[in-house]
């Protein structure tokens, strides 16, 4: 383990979604490299500092602008039904197609840690979700089309769980 490796996993390392053999090595390498444990502690120190500004902003927003908003993006919903509904459709294009490549880079095995352990814990709850994946793995290969409804939005509520920012796959 070296300094730049530590750097690439640190989420995982801090967010406990790391596998516990790379942890040991990730916790190894800190307790001997003081630059990256005072890296990790910035890191850390920086995701609190975040988390918690974004709880003060998503719950600061008065409720008067909150409606006054609403009112507004309905408004212009009405005004313009054409626009909204080129939006909804170019929505439902890119979920689509983050839902086929969320299941490709699950048939291959190339899920970020926080994704491979949502999509093992939810496998381990959901009987059709784990038959729809070990089937993809027994034959390898992805199928053509959307998978089937239920399944797909399981798909999308799992990639909604991710922290913001988190990739699904590695890169």
């Amino acid at each position: 383990m070296n300094c730049k490796e530590l750097a690439y996993m640190l989420a995982d390392y801090c967010n406990g979604s790391m596998d516990p053999r790379l942890r040991e090595e990730l916790d190894d390498h800190l307790s001997r490299c003081e630059p990256c444990m005072a890296f990790t502690k910035t890191f850390r120190a920086t995701c609190e500092g975040t988390r918690k500004l974004r709880e003060a902003i998503e719950y600061a927003i008065p409720a008067e602008v909150r409606e006054r908003l609403g009112t507004f993006v309905r408004a212009a919903a009405l005004k313009y039904p054409e626009k909204m509904r080129e939006y909804r459709d170019q929505i439902e294009r890119d979920r689509r197609e983050k839902v086929a490549d969320l299941v490709s880079a699950a048939t291959a095995g190339k899920l970020s840690s926080a994704s491979a352990l949502l999509m093992e814990s939810h496998c381990a709850a959901c009987p059709e979700c784990s038959g729809y994946f070990d089937a993809l793995r027994s034959t390898g290969t992805p199928p053509a089309g959307d998978p089937p409804a239920g399944i797909r939005s399981h798909l999308i509520a799992l990639m909604q769980a991710l922290p913001p920012g988190e990739e699904f796959f590695l890169a």
